[in-house]
Protein backbone atom coordinates (compact mmCIF):
# COMPACT_ATOMS: atom_id res chain seq x y z
CA UNK A 1 0.00 0.00 0.00
CA UNK A 2 2.97 2.19 0.83
CA UNK A 3 4.18 2.20 -2.16
CA UNK A 4 0.85 2.79 -4.38
CA UNK A 5 0.62 5.96 -2.27
CA UNK A 6 4.43 7.28 -2.95
CA UNK A 7 3.82 6.52 -6.85
CA UNK A 8 -0.08 7.28 -7.24
CA UNK A 9 -0.87 9.87 -4.91
CA UNK A 10 -4.39 9.89 -6.10
CA UNK A 11 -6.52 6.96 -5.87
CA UNK A 12 -8.07 7.85 -9.27
CA UNK A 13 -4.22 8.25 -10.47
CA UNK A 14 -3.41 4.48 -9.37
CA UNK A 15 -7.28 3.38 -11.15
CA UNK A 16 -5.78 4.02 -14.63
CA UNK A 17 -2.62 2.95 -14.36
CA UNK A 18 -4.83 -0.78 -13.51
CA UNK A 19 -7.12 0.18 -15.80
CA UNK A 20 -5.05 0.67 -18.61
CA UNK A 21 -2.04 -2.49 -17.23
CA UNK A 22 -4.50 -5.06 -17.34
CA UNK A 23 -6.39 -3.61 -20.82
CA UNK A 24 -2.75 -3.96 -22.28
CA UNK A 25 -2.68 -7.67 -20.98
CA UNK A 26 -6.25 -8.90 -21.99
CA UNK A 27 -6.89 -10.50 -25.52
CA UNK A 28 -9.21 -7.81 -27.98
CA UNK A 29 -11.61 -11.32 -27.98
CA UNK A 30 -12.04 -11.23 -24.26
CA UNK A 31 -12.69 -7.41 -24.02
CA UNK A 32 -15.13 -7.47 -26.92
CA UNK A 33 -17.27 -10.31 -25.40
CA UNK A 34 -17.63 -8.47 -22.16
CA UNK A 35 -17.74 -4.88 -23.69
CA UNK A 36 -15.25 -3.35 -21.79
CA UNK A 37 -13.18 -0.41 -22.46
CA UNK A 38 -11.67 1.49 -19.67
CA UNK A 39 -11.82 5.07 -19.00
CA UNK A 40 -9.11 7.30 -19.19
CA UNK A 41 -8.40 9.93 -16.13
CA UNK A 42 -8.98 13.23 -18.29
CA UNK A 43 -12.79 11.38 -18.93
CA UNK A 44 -13.46 10.01 -15.59
CA UNK A 45 -12.20 13.39 -13.52
CA UNK A 46 -14.53 15.63 -16.34
CA UNK A 47 -17.73 13.28 -15.69
CA UNK A 48 -16.85 13.85 -11.50
CA UNK A 49 -16.80 17.26 -12.34
CA UNK A 50 -20.25 17.12 -13.32
CA UNK A 51 -21.53 15.72 -9.97
CA UNK A 52 -22.84 18.92 -7.85
CA UNK A 53 -22.27 18.22 -3.96
CA UNK A 54 -25.58 17.55 -1.91
CA UNK A 55 -24.88 16.40 1.41
CA UNK A 56 -22.49 15.39 4.14
CA UNK A 57 -23.68 11.75 4.13
CA UNK A 58 -23.49 10.13 0.48
CA UNK A 59 -24.15 6.78 -1.12
CA UNK A 60 -22.83 5.88 -5.03
CA UNK A 61 -23.26 3.42 -7.09
CA UNK A 62 -20.71 1.88 -9.83
CA UNK A 63 -22.16 -0.68 -12.08
CA UNK A 64 -19.88 -2.39 -13.99
CA UNK A 65 -17.07 -0.43 -12.43
CA UNK A 66 -13.65 -2.30 -13.90
CA UNK A 67 -11.15 -0.70 -12.41
CA UNK A 68 -13.14 2.05 -10.02
CA UNK A 69 -11.40 4.85 -11.76
CA UNK A 70 -14.73 6.64 -11.96
CA UNK A 71 -15.99 6.39 -8.58
CA UNK A 72 -12.01 7.32 -7.24
CA UNK A 73 -12.71 10.70 -9.69
CA UNK A 74 -16.02 11.08 -8.09
CA UNK A 75 -15.26 10.79 -4.96
CA UNK A 76 -12.01 13.04 -4.78
CA UNK A 77 -14.21 15.47 -6.70
CA UNK A 78 -16.76 15.69 -3.84
CA UNK A 79 -14.31 15.52 -0.85
CA UNK A 80 -12.50 17.87 -2.26
CA UNK A 81 -15.94 20.40 -1.76
CA UNK A 82 -15.29 20.19 1.80
CA UNK A 83 -19.29 18.91 2.61
CA UNK A 84 -18.46 15.12 2.41
CA UNK A 85 -17.24 13.16 5.91
CA UNK A 86 -19.07 9.88 4.95
CA UNK A 87 -19.34 7.76 2.33
CA UNK A 88 -21.17 4.80 0.99
CA UNK A 89 -19.90 2.97 -2.11
CA UNK A 90 -21.28 0.03 -4.04
CA UNK A 91 -19.83 -1.39 -7.36
CA UNK A 92 -20.49 -4.38 -9.56
CA UNK A 93 -18.25 -6.38 -11.16
CA UNK A 94 -18.20 -9.72 -13.03
CA UNK A 95 -14.97 -10.40 -14.25
CA UNK A 96 -13.13 -12.15 -11.81
CA UNK A 97 -9.80 -11.08 -13.18
CA UNK A 98 -10.89 -7.51 -13.14
CA UNK A 99 -11.90 -7.59 -9.74
CA UNK A 100 -8.26 -8.61 -8.08
CA UNK A 101 -7.32 -5.55 -9.43
CA UNK A 102 -10.49 -3.58 -8.41
CA UNK A 103 -9.66 -4.68 -4.89
CA UNK A 104 -6.66 -3.15 -5.07
CA UNK A 105 -7.75 -0.13 -5.85
CA UNK A 106 -10.57 0.09 -3.25
CA UNK A 107 -8.26 -0.14 -0.38
CA UNK A 108 -5.73 2.58 -1.97
CA UNK A 109 -9.09 4.38 -1.83
CA UNK A 110 -10.17 3.45 1.43
CA UNK A 111 -6.80 4.21 2.89
CA UNK A 112 -6.30 7.88 1.01
CA UNK A 113 -10.18 8.55 2.47
CA UNK A 114 -8.73 7.22 5.97
CA UNK A 115 -6.01 9.80 5.58
CA UNK A 116 -8.69 12.91 5.40
CA UNK A 117 -11.01 11.47 8.25
CA UNK A 118 -13.43 10.33 6.27
CA UNK A 119 -15.58 7.59 7.35
CA UNK A 120 -15.88 4.95 4.14
CA UNK A 121 -17.51 1.96 3.74
CA UNK A 122 -18.11 -0.28 0.25
CA UNK A 123 -19.45 -3.28 -1.26
CA UNK A 124 -17.60 -5.34 -4.19
CA UNK A 125 -20.51 -7.05 -5.87
CA UNK A 126 -19.30 -9.64 -8.34
CA UNK A 127 -22.92 -10.41 -8.84
CA UNK A 128 -24.92 -9.25 -12.64
CA UNK A 129 -26.38 -5.92 -11.88
CA UNK A 130 -29.17 -6.60 -14.06
CA UNK A 131 -30.37 -9.41 -12.67
CA UNK A 132 -29.62 -8.71 -8.49
CA UNK A 133 -32.11 -5.64 -8.91
CA UNK A 134 -34.61 -6.63 -11.39
CA UNK A 135 -36.90 -6.14 -8.71
CA UNK A 136 -36.82 -2.61 -9.61
CA UNK A 137 -38.82 -2.90 -12.87
CA UNK A 138 -41.45 -4.26 -10.84
CA UNK A 139 -43.78 -1.94 -9.55
CA UNK A 140 -45.68 -3.34 -7.10
CA UNK A 141 -42.42 -5.58 -5.91
CA UNK A 142 -41.18 -5.30 -2.09
CA UNK A 143 -38.09 -3.80 -3.60
CA UNK A 144 -38.27 -0.30 -2.28
CA UNK A 145 -39.95 -1.47 0.89
CA UNK A 146 -37.42 -4.36 1.67
CA UNK A 147 -34.09 -4.48 -0.58
CA UNK A 148 -34.41 -2.22 -2.53
CA UNK A 149 -31.13 0.34 -2.05
CA UNK A 150 -30.83 4.00 -3.86
CA UNK A 151 -28.65 6.04 -4.47
CA UNK A 152 -27.38 9.90 -4.30
CA UNK A 153 -24.84 9.47 -7.43
CA UNK A 154 -24.37 6.73 -10.29
CA UNK A 155 -22.05 6.90 -12.59
CA UNK A 156 -20.66 4.63 -15.09
CA UNK A 157 -18.90 3.21 -18.24
CA UNK A 158 -21.01 0.35 -18.70
CA UNK A 159 -20.56 -2.43 -20.81
CA UNK A 160 -21.25 -2.12 -25.26
CA UNK A 161 -22.94 -5.44 -26.69
CA UNK A 162 -25.63 -6.36 -27.79
CA UNK A 163 -28.12 -9.61 -26.14
CA UNK A 164 -31.19 -11.51 -27.32
CA UNK A 165 -34.57 -11.10 -26.41
CA UNK A 166 -34.24 -14.46 -24.73
CA UNK A 167 -31.37 -13.40 -22.17
CA UNK A 168 -32.18 -13.37 -18.53
CA UNK A 169 -31.37 -9.69 -18.26
CA UNK A 170 -33.22 -8.64 -21.04
CA UNK A 171 -36.40 -10.73 -19.81
CA UNK A 172 -36.05 -8.78 -16.50
CA UNK A 173 -35.91 -5.35 -18.36
CA UNK A 174 -38.67 -6.38 -20.44
CA UNK A 175 -39.69 -3.13 -20.41
CA UNK A 176 -36.27 -1.58 -22.26
CA UNK A 177 -36.59 -3.76 -24.81
CA UNK A 178 -37.78 -3.43 -28.24
CA UNK A 179 -36.08 -5.93 -30.98
CA UNK A 180 -32.32 -7.19 -30.10
CA UNK A 181 -31.55 -4.75 -27.41
CA UNK A 182 -28.02 -3.91 -26.06
CA UNK A 183 -26.63 -4.58 -22.41
CA UNK A 184 -25.40 -0.63 -21.91
CA UNK A 185 -29.27 0.69 -22.26
CA UNK A 186 -30.47 -2.01 -19.69
CA UNK A 187 -27.67 -0.54 -17.33
CA UNK A 188 -28.79 3.04 -18.30
CA UNK A 189 -32.73 2.17 -17.52
CA UNK A 190 -32.07 0.36 -14.32
CA UNK A 191 -29.69 3.15 -12.78
CA UNK A 192 -32.45 5.46 -13.75
CA UNK A 193 -34.90 3.54 -11.24
CA UNK A 194 -32.11 3.46 -8.70
CA UNK A 195 -31.46 7.01 -7.96
CA UNK A 196 -32.82 8.73 -4.78
CA UNK A 197 -34.99 11.65 -5.13
CA UNK A 198 -32.33 14.58 -5.67
CA UNK A 199 -29.76 11.95 -7.08
CA UNK A 200 -27.46 12.41 -10.37
CA UNK A 201 -26.59 9.49 -12.80
CA UNK A 202 -23.53 9.95 -14.84
CA UNK A 203 -22.83 7.87 -17.75
CA UNK A 204 -20.48 7.83 -21.06
CA UNK A 205 -22.28 5.59 -23.54
CA UNK A 206 -22.69 5.62 -27.20
CA UNK A 207 -25.33 7.52 -28.39
CA UNK A 208 -27.12 5.47 -30.32
CA UNK A 209 -30.08 5.20 -27.30
CA UNK A 210 -31.10 8.80 -28.63
CA UNK A 211 -33.18 8.09 -31.49
CA UNK A 212 -34.20 5.24 -33.61
CA UNK A 213 -37.14 2.18 -33.33
CA UNK A 214 -34.82 -0.26 -31.37
CA UNK A 215 -34.31 2.31 -28.52
CA UNK A 216 -38.04 3.55 -28.53
CA UNK A 217 -39.10 1.59 -24.92
CA UNK A 218 -36.09 2.78 -23.23
CA UNK A 219 -36.33 6.11 -24.12
CA UNK A 220 -40.13 6.24 -22.49
CA UNK A 221 -39.29 4.37 -19.81
CA UNK A 222 -36.08 6.50 -18.78
CA UNK A 223 -37.08 9.82 -19.81
CA UNK A 224 -40.49 8.91 -17.51
CA UNK A 225 -37.59 8.49 -14.63
CA UNK A 226 -34.69 10.82 -15.05
CA UNK A 227 -34.41 14.67 -16.66
CA UNK A 228 -31.17 14.91 -18.99
CA UNK A 229 -29.72 18.38 -17.94
CA UNK A 230 -25.98 17.93 -19.66
CA UNK A 231 -24.80 16.07 -22.86
CA UNK A 232 -21.11 15.92 -23.73
CA UNK A 233 -20.93 14.95 -27.55
CA UNK A 234 -17.00 13.87 -28.99
CA UNK A 235 -16.83 14.79 -32.73
CA UNK A 236 -14.41 12.48 -33.39
CA UNK A 237 -15.34 9.20 -34.03
CA UNK A 238 -11.97 7.04 -34.00
CA UNK A 239 -10.20 8.85 -30.95
CA UNK A 240 -11.74 7.26 -27.89
CA UNK A 241 -10.93 4.61 -26.60
CA UNK A 242 -8.29 4.67 -28.99
CA UNK A 243 -6.02 1.91 -27.46
CA UNK A 244 -9.24 -0.57 -27.80
CA UNK A 245 -9.93 0.91 -31.49
CA UNK A 246 -13.62 1.73 -31.09
CA UNK A 247 -15.38 3.44 -33.94
CA UNK A 248 -18.08 4.94 -32.35
CA UNK A 249 -19.31 8.01 -31.81
CA UNK A 250 -19.72 8.22 -27.63
CA UNK A 251 -21.87 10.78 -25.57
CA UNK A 252 -21.64 12.01 -21.69
CA UNK A 253 -24.66 12.46 -20.01
CA UNK A 254 -26.08 13.78 -16.71
CA UNK A 255 -29.43 13.51 -15.91
CA UNK A 256 -31.16 13.83 -12.52
CA UNK A 257 -34.19 12.48 -10.84
CA UNK A 258 -35.98 15.75 -10.85
CA UNK A 259 -37.01 17.19 -13.37
CA UNK A 260 -35.59 20.62 -15.01
CA UNK A 261 -36.06 23.16 -17.74
CA UNK A 262 -32.58 23.26 -19.60
CA UNK A 263 -30.15 21.24 -20.89
CA UNK A 264 -26.36 21.84 -21.23
CA UNK A 265 -24.71 20.85 -24.31
CA UNK A 266 -20.96 20.73 -24.62
CA UNK A 267 -18.56 20.08 -27.18
CA UNK A 268 -15.09 18.87 -27.62
CA UNK A 269 -13.46 16.66 -30.55
CA UNK A 270 -11.86 14.17 -28.27
CA UNK A 271 -10.76 13.92 -24.57
CA UNK A 272 -7.60 15.66 -25.41
CA UNK A 273 -9.53 18.65 -25.55
CA UNK A 274 -12.07 18.59 -22.93
CA UNK A 275 -11.28 21.20 -20.26
CA UNK A 276 -11.84 23.79 -23.60
CA UNK A 277 -15.20 22.56 -24.56
CA UNK A 278 -17.96 24.89 -25.84
CA UNK A 279 -21.12 24.84 -24.03
CA UNK A 280 -24.35 25.87 -25.20
CA UNK A 281 -27.74 25.66 -22.96
CA UNK A 282 -31.17 24.98 -24.19
CA UNK A 283 -35.18 24.72 -22.93
CA UNK A 284 -35.51 21.11 -22.29
CA UNK A 285 -38.39 21.26 -25.38
CA UNK A 286 -35.82 22.18 -28.00
CA UNK A 287 -33.79 18.78 -27.88
CA UNK A 288 -36.88 16.73 -26.43
CA UNK A 289 -40.10 16.33 -27.59
CA UNK A 290 -41.37 14.61 -24.06
CA UNK A 291 -45.01 14.25 -25.24
CA UNK A 292 -44.51 12.59 -28.54
CA UNK A 293 -44.22 9.10 -29.11
CA UNK A 294 -40.51 9.10 -29.99
CA UNK A 295 -38.80 11.32 -27.64
CA UNK A 296 -35.74 11.46 -29.77
CA UNK A 297 -33.02 13.19 -28.43
CA UNK A 298 -31.61 16.00 -30.65
CA UNK A 299 -27.96 16.90 -29.54
CA UNK A 300 -27.21 20.09 -31.69
CA UNK A 301 -22.97 20.34 -31.61
CA UNK A 302 -23.40 23.99 -33.21
CA UNK A 303 -25.60 26.98 -34.01
CA UNK A 304 -26.25 25.56 -37.78
CA UNK A 305 -27.35 21.96 -36.20
CA UNK A 306 -29.72 24.28 -33.53
CA UNK A 307 -31.07 26.47 -36.50
CA UNK A 308 -32.05 23.07 -38.86
CA UNK A 309 -33.65 22.01 -35.78
CA UNK A 310 -35.48 24.94 -35.62
CA UNK A 311 -36.73 24.33 -39.50
CA UNK A 312 -37.71 21.37 -39.23
CA UNK A 313 -39.99 22.10 -36.03
CA UNK A 314 -42.14 24.17 -38.45
CA UNK A 315 -43.10 21.57 -40.92
CA UNK A 316 -45.73 18.93 -39.38
CA UNK A 317 -45.84 16.50 -42.23
CA UNK A 318 -43.83 12.93 -42.98
CA UNK A 319 -43.62 11.38 -45.95
CA UNK A 320 -46.52 8.97 -45.48
CA UNK A 321 -48.82 11.63 -44.86
CA UNK A 322 -48.22 12.14 -48.92
CA UNK A 323 -49.11 8.25 -49.55
CA UNK A 324 -45.49 7.91 -49.46
CA UNK A 325 -43.72 4.61 -47.90
CA UNK A 326 -39.63 4.05 -47.13
CA UNK A 327 -38.92 0.66 -46.77
CA UNK A 328 -36.09 -1.81 -46.77
CA UNK A 329 -34.42 -3.97 -50.09
CA UNK A 330 -35.85 -7.70 -49.65
CA UNK A 331 -32.89 -9.46 -51.39
CA UNK A 332 -30.45 -10.85 -48.47
CA UNK A 333 -27.09 -11.93 -50.46
CA UNK A 334 -26.68 -15.22 -48.53
CA UNK A 335 -29.81 -16.28 -48.35
CA UNK A 336 -30.68 -15.98 -52.24
CA UNK A 337 -27.54 -16.86 -53.23
CA UNK A 338 -28.91 -19.67 -55.21
CA UNK A 339 -30.41 -16.68 -57.46
CA UNK A 340 -27.74 -14.39 -58.04
CA UNK A 341 -25.45 -14.53 -60.93
CA UNK A 342 -22.90 -12.57 -63.16
CA UNK A 343 -24.69 -13.09 -66.08
CA UNK A 344 -27.31 -11.27 -67.63
CA UNK A 345 -29.38 -13.86 -69.25
CA UNK A 346 -33.52 -13.93 -70.48
CA UNK A 347 -34.81 -14.98 -66.70
CA UNK A 348 -32.76 -12.36 -64.89
CA UNK A 349 -33.09 -9.19 -63.48
CA UNK A 350 -30.65 -5.99 -62.41
CA UNK A 351 -29.70 -6.39 -59.20
CA UNK A 352 -29.21 -2.82 -57.13
CA UNK A 353 -26.23 -2.62 -54.33
CA UNK A 354 -25.04 0.12 -52.42
CA UNK A 355 -22.78 1.25 -54.37
CA UNK A 356 -24.89 2.11 -57.20
CA UNK A 357 -25.70 4.54 -55.18
CA UNK A 358 -23.93 7.79 -55.46
CA UNK A 359 -24.68 11.26 -54.35
CA UNK A 360 -27.83 12.33 -56.40
CA UNK A 361 -26.57 9.49 -59.11
CA UNK A 362 -27.44 6.37 -60.16
CA UNK A 363 -24.54 3.98 -61.81
CA UNK A 364 -25.46 0.77 -63.03
CA UNK A 365 -24.26 -1.18 -64.59
CA UNK A 366 -21.32 -0.43 -61.80
CA UNK A 367 -19.66 -3.76 -60.75
CA UNK A 368 -18.15 -4.18 -57.27
CA UNK A 369 -15.43 -7.51 -56.71
CA UNK A 370 -17.49 -10.60 -57.39
CA UNK A 371 -21.22 -9.16 -56.42
CA UNK A 372 -23.45 -10.72 -58.72
CA UNK A 373 -24.96 -7.81 -60.86
CA UNK A 374 -28.31 -9.97 -61.68
CA UNK A 375 -30.51 -11.73 -59.94
CA UNK A 376 -33.87 -14.69 -61.03
CA UNK A 377 -36.87 -14.02 -62.14
CA UNK A 378 -38.40 -16.88 -61.33
CA UNK A 379 -41.25 -18.21 -59.24
CA UNK A 380 -39.26 -18.65 -56.35
CA UNK A 381 -37.40 -15.09 -56.39
CA UNK A 382 -39.93 -13.38 -57.34
CA UNK A 383 -41.58 -12.71 -53.03
CA UNK A 384 -37.83 -10.92 -52.69
CA UNK A 385 -38.19 -8.47 -55.78
CA UNK A 386 -39.91 -5.31 -56.36
CA UNK A 387 -41.84 -3.98 -59.42
CA UNK A 388 -39.88 -1.62 -61.63
CA UNK A 389 -41.31 1.84 -60.49
CA UNK A 390 -40.02 5.04 -60.00
CA UNK A 391 -38.36 4.96 -56.66
CA UNK A 392 -35.98 6.97 -54.25
CA UNK A 393 -32.70 5.10 -53.00
CA UNK A 394 -30.72 6.08 -49.95
CA UNK A 395 -27.88 4.13 -48.11
CA UNK A 396 -28.82 2.25 -45.07
CA UNK A 397 -25.01 2.38 -44.54
CA UNK A 398 -22.66 5.19 -44.91
CA UNK A 399 -18.83 4.75 -45.20
CA UNK A 400 -17.08 7.34 -42.00
CA UNK A 401 -14.95 8.77 -45.58
CA UNK A 402 -18.62 10.02 -46.87
CA UNK A 403 -18.76 13.16 -45.82
CA UNK A 404 -23.01 13.10 -45.99
CA UNK A 405 -24.70 10.79 -43.54
CA UNK A 406 -27.61 10.42 -46.52
CA UNK A 407 -26.72 9.62 -49.83
CA UNK A 408 -29.45 8.93 -52.54
CA UNK A 409 -30.09 9.24 -55.47
CA UNK A 410 -33.55 8.91 -58.25
CA UNK A 411 -34.65 6.00 -60.15
CA UNK A 412 -36.51 6.05 -62.84
CA UNK A 413 -38.50 2.55 -64.14
CA UNK A 414 -37.52 3.48 -67.45
CA UNK A 415 -33.67 3.07 -66.63
CA UNK A 416 -34.63 -0.80 -67.36
CA UNK A 417 -36.87 -2.69 -69.46
CA UNK A 418 -37.72 -4.96 -67.11
CA UNK A 419 -40.68 -6.10 -64.68
CA UNK A 420 -38.60 -5.87 -61.75
CA UNK A 421 -36.06 -5.30 -60.48
CA UNK A 422 -33.98 -6.72 -57.44
CA UNK A 423 -32.93 -4.22 -54.57
CA UNK A 424 -30.14 -5.38 -51.96
CA UNK A 425 -31.02 -5.07 -48.07
CA UNK A 426 -28.55 -2.19 -47.39
CA UNK A 427 -30.39 0.09 -49.01
CA UNK A 428 -33.60 1.88 -48.28
CA UNK A 429 -36.21 2.68 -51.33
CA UNK A 430 -38.72 5.92 -51.50
CA UNK A 431 -41.78 4.69 -53.04
CA UNK A 432 -45.84 5.01 -53.28
CA UNK A 433 -47.38 2.09 -52.26
CA UNK A 434 -50.58 2.78 -54.28
CA UNK A 435 -49.42 4.12 -57.71
CA UNK A 436 -46.44 5.97 -59.03
CA UNK A 437 -44.14 9.03 -57.59
CA UNK A 438 -44.05 11.53 -60.28
CA UNK A 439 -40.77 12.50 -61.81
CA UNK A 440 -41.10 16.02 -59.73
CA UNK A 441 -41.34 14.09 -56.56
CA UNK A 442 -38.48 11.69 -56.89
CA UNK A 443 -35.97 14.65 -57.84
CA UNK A 444 -37.25 16.92 -54.74
CA UNK A 445 -36.91 13.98 -52.20
CA UNK A 446 -33.91 13.15 -53.93
CA UNK A 447 -32.35 16.71 -53.61
CA UNK A 448 -33.98 17.39 -50.21
CA UNK A 449 -32.17 14.01 -48.78
CA UNK A 450 -28.97 15.16 -50.57
CA UNK A 451 -28.86 18.61 -49.35
CA UNK A 452 -26.36 20.18 -46.99
CA UNK A 453 -29.89 21.55 -44.51
CA UNK A 454 -30.70 17.78 -44.27
CA UNK A 455 -27.55 16.25 -43.34
CA UNK A 456 -27.06 18.69 -40.97
CA UNK A 457 -30.66 18.00 -39.23
CA UNK A 458 -29.89 13.94 -39.43
CA UNK A 459 -26.89 14.56 -37.55
CA UNK A 460 -28.53 16.11 -34.53
CA UNK A 461 -30.17 13.14 -33.55
CA UNK A 462 -27.91 10.28 -35.60
CA UNK A 463 -24.82 9.40 -34.53
CA UNK A 464 -23.74 6.22 -36.14
CA UNK A 465 -23.06 5.01 -39.67
CA UNK A 466 -26.39 3.14 -39.70
CA UNK A 467 -29.27 5.09 -41.50
CA UNK A 468 -32.86 3.40 -40.62
CA UNK A 469 -35.93 3.23 -42.67
CA UNK A 470 -37.67 4.01 -38.96
CA UNK A 471 -35.70 7.09 -38.27
CA UNK A 472 -35.71 8.32 -41.85
CA UNK A 473 -40.00 7.63 -41.28
CA UNK A 474 -39.97 10.25 -38.44
CA UNK A 475 -38.28 13.17 -40.31
CA UNK A 476 -40.58 16.45 -41.19
CA UNK A 477 -41.23 17.15 -44.31
CA UNK A 478 -41.86 20.74 -46.27
CA UNK A 479 -45.02 20.45 -48.08
CA UNK A 480 -45.74 18.19 -50.89
CA UNK A 481 -46.15 21.03 -53.45
CA UNK A 482 -42.42 22.69 -52.13
CA UNK A 483 -40.84 19.25 -52.65
CA UNK A 484 -42.39 19.37 -56.16
CA UNK A 485 -40.87 23.00 -57.17
CA UNK A 486 -38.00 21.93 -55.81
CA UNK A 487 -37.77 18.74 -58.29
CA UNK A 488 -38.68 20.69 -61.06
CA UNK A 489 -35.84 22.74 -60.32
CA UNK A 490 -33.73 19.96 -60.09
CA UNK A 491 -34.95 18.12 -63.39
CA UNK A 492 -34.13 21.94 -65.52
CA UNK A 493 -30.27 21.44 -64.46
CA UNK A 494 -29.82 17.81 -65.14
CA UNK A 495 -27.05 16.13 -63.12
CA UNK A 496 -26.50 19.16 -60.45
CA UNK A 497 -24.20 19.55 -57.38
CA UNK A 498 -24.89 19.54 -54.08
CA UNK A 499 -23.99 23.26 -54.14
CA UNK A 500 -26.70 23.80 -56.80
CA UNK A 501 -28.88 21.55 -55.00
CA UNK A 502 -28.25 23.86 -51.72
CA UNK A 503 -29.52 26.85 -53.62
CA UNK A 504 -32.58 25.79 -54.85
CA UNK A 505 -33.30 24.35 -51.34
CA UNK A 506 -32.44 28.02 -49.69
CA UNK A 507 -34.53 30.17 -52.35
CA UNK A 508 -37.47 27.88 -52.00
CA UNK A 509 -37.54 26.56 -48.07
CA UNK A 510 -35.03 29.33 -46.78
CA UNK A 511 -36.56 32.32 -48.40
CA UNK A 512 -37.02 34.14 -45.08
CA UNK A 513 -34.20 35.81 -42.79
CA UNK A 514 -32.22 33.11 -41.51
CA UNK A 515 -33.39 31.90 -38.04
CA UNK A 516 -31.58 33.52 -34.85
CA UNK A 517 -30.04 31.12 -32.13
CA UNK A 518 -32.14 31.72 -29.11
CA UNK A 519 -29.37 30.36 -26.90
CA UNK A 520 -26.60 31.73 -25.40
CA UNK A 521 -22.88 29.91 -25.84
CA UNK A 522 -20.96 29.80 -23.05
CA UNK A 523 -16.98 29.26 -23.05
CA UNK A 524 -16.38 27.21 -20.30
Amino acid sequence: MIEWKEKYELPSQFAEYVGMNYAGETSPKHKKERGQFFTSKVIADFMADLASPKAKTISILDPGCGAAILSCSLIEKLVQSGEVNEIDLTLYETDQNVVKETQKVVLHLEDWLKSKAIKFTYSLCQDDFILTNEGAFTSHSLFDQQEGKKFDYIISNPPYFKISKADARAVAAKELVYGQPNIYALFMGLAAKLLNQDGQMIFITPRSFAAGKYFSAFRNSFFRDVSISHVHIFESRNKMFKGDKVLQENIIIRANAKKNESIIVSVSECDKDLTSSIETKYHVSDLIELESIDKILFIPSNVDEYKALLIFKEWTNTLSDFNIKISTGPVVAFRCNQFLTQENKKETVPLIWLHNIKEMQFCYPLKKGNKAAYISNNDDSRKVLLLNKNYVFLRRFSSKDDKSRLVCCPYFSSDFKVERIGVENHINYIHRPSGELSKEEILGISALYSSTLFDTYFRTFNGNTQVGASELKQIKMPPISKIEMIGKKVGKLGACKKVEIDSIIQEILLHKPDVKTQRSTVNS
